[in-house]
């Protein structure tokens, strides 16, 4: 599906379909009379749009036209910075802000007039635009893709994650479609779907993993996420485990967010971890990585409204850490963990297998070892924990004594709260007999 059969169609701004033309995100492109704002390239913009939408199944709400971005030319301008517009955004409409603005770019299009050469190195020409639009990705760390047009002439840049200031040219066409989150939602076997009927009003498709499940899928065999890494990536042990977290934690945020969207806009919702035959690799990976951004971003204004902004080591990632490993690696990583639930797998399970699949890495290259089950469940019920305690372990490792006496506490608890419930009804039930004997 390349971008081709450049006619200039739309050179008189009336014969712009209507869909485009009233859509309230590219007025940008006309001024008050109805004429364009700029008559030689605007028309190859909207042409570009036009392939996007009905070629490539990209939403006109995951546009945004004109967009203002500060950059610099280069060093031989001394250092000056300058403002440019980028002509055309795609944004991955999985993602919103706090206020519901898409803000995590995919595509950057640059569109440039049809008489000017490729490869011209004329004021304004092609490279004058390639450098702008290499400049508007390296500003824009999420955008995978890069298109520069004239519409006589197209090249696809896709960025190089190792090099993200370098433009890899990949023909006049995208790889696949853009893969919209609403079709998502209809393709994807792990949806969150809306539903009254259950408790929390929601049905996720997803299954709570059991010690021997959770371990087959990190484990170290051969279609083990621990083996794909290994072998995909070529990480040693230590290095493994440190990704397994990065996608865990990535993956238990995408379940909490995609639940919190799908109640918020009060649509079935696809999660980021899920494949199906339509997934673009190049996006997934993308989004995987910035899930895991979001994660870590959740994760420090949580814990900033307890402690403040001295975080320091209470955080599990710091800014510099990423997850970013080949497409087809992150692909093979998804589809392990895509039917099982993290957030509905008990803390005993995730904390007992973590301690089973690592005690031999830690023991055998960190010297560390692991308390047994039995002796924390012996120290817990020597403890006896209430909730009014504060408990502290100075050696915690992967903190499963603190889950056994959070899951300890919860425990009783609830079983106060069973039995309170039980005699506030037999006290009401007593009151009751007593009115209808003196009535």
């Amino acid at each position: 599906m390349p971008f081709s059969n450049f006619t200039n169609p739309y050179k008189n701004p009336v014969d712009i379909p209507e869909i485009y033309r009233q859509h309230m995100n590219f007025q940008k492109l006309f001024k008050s009379d109805g004429s364009y704002v700029r008559p030689a390239e605007d028309p190859v913009t909207i042409w570009a749009i036009q392939i996007l939408v009905e070629e490539y199944s990209v939403p006109l709400e995951a546009m945004e036209l004109e967009l203002y971005a500060d950059f610099a030319e280069g060093t031989y301008q001394g250092g000056r910075r300058y403002q440019g517009r980028a002509d055309v955004v795609v944004y991955d409409d999985r993602y919103a802000n706090a206020v519901g603005n898409l803000d995590v770019a995919f595509i950057m299009l640059e569109a440039m007039e049809p008489n000017k050469k490729l490869d011209g190195k004329d004021p304004e020409g092609w490279v004058d635009h390639l450098n702008r639009l290499n400049a508007y990705m390296s500003a824009s760390p999420s955008a995978r893709y890069a298109i520069l047009t004239s519409g006589k002439h197209t090249i696809v840049y896709r960025r190089d994650l190792d090099y993200p200031r370098k433009l890899e040219p990949i023909g006049d066409a995208l790889p696949s479609k853009y893969e919209s989150s609403r079709e998502a939602a209809k393709h994807s076997r792990y949806t969150v779907v809306l539903n009254p009927n259950e408790p929390d009003g929601i049905q996720t498709g997803l299954i709570p993993l059991s010690r021997d499940r959770f371990r087959e899928v990190l484990g170290d065999t051969r279609s083990g996420c621990h083996s794909i890494l290994r072998d995909n990536e070529g990480l040693q042990p230590q290095e493994a485990v440190d990704a397994m977290v990065k996608f865990l934690f990535a993956k238990w945020y995408d379940e909490q967010a995609t639940v919190d969207l799908a109640k918020q806009t009060g649509e079935s919702r696809a999660y980021v971890f899920s494949i199906n035959p339509e997934t673009d690799p190049e996006r997934l990976l993308v989004q995987v990585r910035d899930t895991f951004e979001k994660a870590k971003q959740w994760e420090r204004d949580t814990l900033a409204k307890k402690f403040g902004d001295d975080l320091g080591v209470r955080l599990a990632f710091n800014e510099a850490d990423v997850l970013q490993f080949k497409p087809h690696t992150t692909m093979q990583i998804v589809e392990r963990l895509q039917s099982w639930s993290l957030r509905k797998s008990s803390a005993d399970v995730k904390g007992g297998v973590f301690e089973d699949f690592l005690s031999k890495t830690f023991r055998d290259d960190l010297g560390q070892y692991f308390t047994p089950t039995p002796v924390i469940n012996l120290m817990v019920g020597i403890l006896q924990p209430t909730v009014n305690d504060y408990v502290g372990d100075p050696a915690c490792g992967s903190a499963r004594m603190l889950t056994h006496i959070l899951d300890y506490v919860r425990k009783q608890e609830y079983a106060k709260a069973i039995a309170g419930n039980i005699t506030n009804h037999s006290t009401q039930a007593n009151i009751h007999l007593r009115v209808c004997e003196k009535q």
